[in-house]
């Protein structure tokens, strides 16, 4: 069921016109939320959510195992049930059901999301058992409507319990919730969903990756580049969607993206790319992993690095792209700390003005090179395409496909100029828009459905993300 269809739409707004009345006290707040939940994730996986009960029955009762035993050993014990349970359901259902044909076993169980819920629910669980949740949460309801929660289910954000369940105790209050907000949030993620993305990909980048030697060097470059802000608007458009439906129903969620396509380096990219994953991954495996190798110097923080990101391109599918797209990351960030105090030295006595915008260029262009293996699962393909935009430099064809392509090298270009400037605007265009009132935020939210009808037809286009 995608959040753009008829139906999601019709069963929202019977669900939200008797959440708002009668949602003040918690409990009710908490039954409204957990049967909505329930019923979504059912017409979304069917029999997976079955996979989803068992997984936070399993991890509710660990994190109190862990919380009132006395023993380390004990504490260690439940903990490391929890991540081997958490790992297969993983490898069973996103790995080892491609590897060896699982999905075409009758009745095996659809498990959308698996990944994202996976983190959360062990990240709770690393939480109790580091002692920063201080009492675990003692109501299984309040448990599985945070794992289960609709805005969090198909691509995060990965927002931690410690965070979320506080607020699940609460009553709601229409009078509090931030609508302008929710609204502001609501609007960009329609327009970068299902106007920008939709517009690059079918008109260009779709047409290119599916048959790159049909094209020049030059189009596979402009493709690379054009997929790489593609990714960016269809995974911050939905965010920004959910960020919206949270805020309507009480809840703030962590937020995921902050213009990282204006990073000078790769380790600044990470900080603001799908923050919260940088944070899940940081917190507890980066962090732990570096603290043991702290004898090592640097050479510890390289590996720790490296490690990271092998796993985060092993967590995002187990074609070869997806690892060998980690490894580039993993050395690009390498580099990054290898070069610090070299990169340093070279900020004296090259201006600011010249070293920032060539480091983010240099920044995006890796971003888009390495984004071809991210696109393409064929490895053969994503080399031969890589090897052509360097090998075929005909730039006699650019006129012609300036001409061909014009709608979309410029709308490319608009995205990437509000990246490179658009920060500190943002956020005086969002208060702006808050400062507007109801009548202006309703306006502006039909403009944004009617425009992205016009482009995409609002079509049930799959998020990228979601796959994963």
């Amino acid at each position: 069921m995608a959040f753009n269809s008829s139906l999601f739409i019709l069963v929202f707004v019977i669900f939200y016109s008797l959440y708002v009345p009668l949602a003040g006290r918690p409990g009710i707040r908490t039954a409204f939320i957990f049967t909505f939940n329930a019923v979504f994730y059912y017409l979304l996986s069917g029999f997976g959510i079955g996979i989803l009960l068992t997984l936070s029955v399993a991890d509710f009762f660990l994190a109190k195992g862990i919380f009132c035993s006395r023993s380390e050993n004990k504490k260690r014990f439940f903990l490391w049930i929890s991540i081997l349970l958490n790992i297969l359901l993983i490898l069973t259902f996103r790995h080892f059901s491609q590897w060896f044909g699982f999905r075409d076993i009758p009745f095996w169980p659809a498990t959308i999301g698996v990944s994202f819920y996976v983190f959360r629910s062990l990240g709770y669980v690393l939480d109790v058992y580091h002692e920063n949740i201080e009492t675990p949460e003692n109501n299984w309801f309040r448990y599985f409507t945070y794992l289960s929660f609709f805005p969090l289910m198909l691509q995060g954000p990965i927002s931690p319990a410690r965070d979320f369940l506080p607020e699940l105790q609460k009553g709601f209050s229409a009078k509090e919730v931030p609508s302008g907000e929710a609204f502001f949030y609501l609007i960009s993620g329609i327009i970068k969903k299902y106007s920008l993305a939709a517009y690059i990909t079918a008109n260009f980048t779709k047409r290119v990756f599916d048959n790159p030697h049909l094209f020049t060097g030059m189009e596979n470059l402009f493709a690379a580049i054009g997929q790489t802000l593609v990714v960016f608007l269809d995974f911050s458009g939905y965010t920004d969607m959910m960020l919206g439906m949270a805020l309507l129903l009480g809840f703030r969620l962590s937020e995921n993206f902050n213009f990282p396509y204006a990073s000078a380096n790769i380790t600044e990219y990470w900080r603001r790319w799908h923050m919260s994953l940088s944070k899940w991954l940081n917190e507890y495996l980066f962090f732990p992993f570096s603290f043991t190798l702290r004898g090592w110097k640097k050479w510890g923080t390289v590996l720790a690095v490296m490690v990271t990101f092998i796993i985060s391109g092993f967590w995002h599918g187990t074609s070869l792209n997806y690892t060998f797209w980690g490894v580039l990351h993993g050395l690009a960030l390498s580099w990054d700390i290898a070069s610090s105090c070299l990169r340093d030295k070279i900020k004296k006595w090259i201006p600011k003005w010249i070293y920032h915008p060539i480091s983010v260029a240099l920044t995006f262009l890796f971003l888009a090179f390495s984004g071809i293996f991210f696109r393409l699962e064929d490895m053969e393909i994503a080399i031969g395409m890589l090897s052509h935009i360097f090998t075929d430099r005909d730039w006699s064809v650019l006129g012609n496909s300036l001409r061909v392509f014009w709608g979309v090298f410029g709308v490319m270009c608009g995205v990437l100029l509000w990246q490179w400037t658009a920060g500190k605007l943002y956020l005086k265009m969002q208060q702006a828009f808050i400062r507007s009132g109801w009548l202006t935020h309703a306006i502006l939210l039909v403009l944004a459905i009617f425009l992205a009808y016009q482009i995409s037809g609002m079509e049930p286009i799959p998020f990228i993300y979601q796959k994963f």
